[in-house]
């Protein structure tokens, strides 16, 4: 970042998008998407895939040979290198030959690692001498904004895995056409006339705007998935469904019918599901995961949310950091094994999960399978025209002093957006945060207000997105919402 810029590069690149014609983003698009590809998909990225393939049908023993075999080198490695953890292990007792000894079941013993402190002091995380690394600002849509950090090596692990276990699963392929909805701003400007997406020629992937879903839109949409034909459609979970409801309430139909739907963000339900295949003529698989890359969960042919502890050993614990039983609820804290310069080690990711103890009829008995996820699904703002939102990505990135942000939706045309912020946030950070929602939702008053916390629920937890909307002021061209 140049020093001088009032905000960051985020937020100059994003200007500088704003005003190019739609035919030179989708060029700037497709020269993100080359970059991007090599960084994902180059390298050992085929090499990875095989290796999941082969611990896909492992037995429990050979899955849990491996986990300790790599939980070792893992903890070793955060021993020897990052000061954050040689710090802390230090303090509780813990010397280099205890580390060499723990199993994945007696990860408990460790200290729990808190989004507080990566979002503090990211660098403290850090393995000595890490070359080549790449800085990603998360989206900020959970109201607490860290620095995640990791090389090629470690973002072709993550693709390998998703590709093998969401895309595999599914009958599909990360390689193959595919659709997005998702966060990014590109298409800029909420009172757009369309085209609601761009093309990214070098991963053959259309990416649609998450903020323009209208009914008036709607058509729009469909005629973009017509035109490109994507075979797997992934991205926000509500707003495929959105769009699905608007589809069947106006008789828009695909001229074509994609293989499957890998969704994520938000917890996909049993209506949902529904109305997705009765929109859009195929099934949708639900994918847990984070932006901090430590903890990926996916469904099986059989419905079944499997996590897959060869990306990252996840543990449901109890308020005092201890297993819980299968069916009974508890924090989620991941330990991921993939990534080699930013290791995250009993990291509370801020969600809530119980344990399954049935056996899935697929047979992967290696991959525990999880009964429930709380904390994904948030409450879902509606903006003029009838749109429809629960993620606002990139709402707090590199807007300075933001620890938390909470968005509030008081009436049709007014939301509130808390923030727990240091000293440095003061007018301009302000506007900015002001124009970024303006920028998504459209046309609404938005008041940022600084607060010293925000509240959490009974259960401890953080709501990101809140409605106070009472459902007569929904607009009358928007679809019914059969989703609580």
């Amino acid at each position: 970042m140049g020093a001088g810029w009032p905000f960051g590069l985020a937020e100059i690149t994003d200007r500088i998008y704003r005003y190019l014609p739609a035919w030179a983003q989708g060029l700037a698009v497709s020269a993100y998407g080359i970059l991007y590809r090599h960084e994902r998909l180059g390298g050992r990225f085929r090499d990875y895939v095989r290796e999941f393939r082969e611990r896909d049908r492992c037995s429990p023993a050979e899955m849990e040979t491996y986990l300790t075999g790599r939980l070792r080198g893992v903890l070793l490695k955060a021993f020897d290198e990052v000061p954050y953890y040689r710090q802390r292990w230090r303090a509780a007792g813990f010397a280099r030959g205890d580390l060499a000894r723990l199993t994945p079941t007696s990860l408990p013993t460790l200290p729990i690692t808190s989004k507080h402190d990566l979002r503090c002091a990211p660098d403290t995380f850090l393995a000595a001498g890490a070359r080549g690394l790449h800085r990603y600002c998360t989206s900020g849509s959970t109201g607490t904004p860290v620095t995640v950090v990791c090389n090629s090596d470690g973002h072709r692990r993550f693709m390998a895995a998703r590709d093998v276990r969401s895309f595999g699963w599914a009958g599909s392929s990360i390689l193959w056409p595919r659709a997005m909805i998702g966060g990014r701003m590109v298409v800029p400007g909420a009172d757009s006339s369309g085209p609601f997406y761009r093309y990214n020629f070098a991963e053959r992937q259309v990416y649609f705007s998450a903020y323009h879903i209208t009914p008036a839109n709607a058509a729009g949409y469909v005629a973009g998935f017509n035109r490109y034909r994507p075979r797997t459609l992934t991205g926000y979970a509500h707003s495929y469904y959105f769009l699905a409801r608007l589809m069947l309430a106006e008789g828009l139909e695909l001229r074509y019918r994609p293989d499957c739907l890998v969704l994520s963000s938000e917890k996909t339900t049993a209506d949902m599901k529904r109305v997705i295949a009765a929109a859009f003529h195929a099934r949708a698989y639900e994918e847990y995961g984070s932006v901090e890359n430590c903890a990926l969960a996916t469904e099986c042919e059989h419905g079944r949310l499997h996590v897959s502890p060869d990306f990252g050993i996840v543990e449901i614990v109890d308020d005092h950091g201890l297993p819980v039983p299968p069916g009974r609820e508890g924090r989620i804290l991941c330990t991921g094994l993939l990534n080699d310069v930013q290791p995250l080690i009993r990291y509370e990711i801020g969600d809530a999960a119980s344990w399954s103890d049935a056996p899935c009829p697929c047979g992967r008995n290696q991959l525990p399978v999880l009964a429930a996820i709380e904390g994904r699904l948030e409450d879902v703002v509606v903006g003029p025209g009838g749109r429809e939102m629960v993620r606002f990505h990139g709402l707090f990135i590199e807007v300075p002093g933001v620890m938390e942000g909470q968005v509030i939706q008081e009436s049709l045309d007014l939301l509130r957006v808390r923030v727990v912020a240091g000293s440095d946030f003061g007018a301009r950070e302000s506007g900015l945060i002001e124009r970024r929602v303006q920028e998504r939702l459209g046309g609404v008053r938005v008041v940022v207000e600084k607060v010293d916390q925000i509240e959490r629920t009974s259960r401890g937890k953080f709501r990101a997105v809140i409605s106070r909307l009472d459902p007569l002021q929904v607009p009358a061209e928007a679809p019914s919402n059969g989703h609580s």
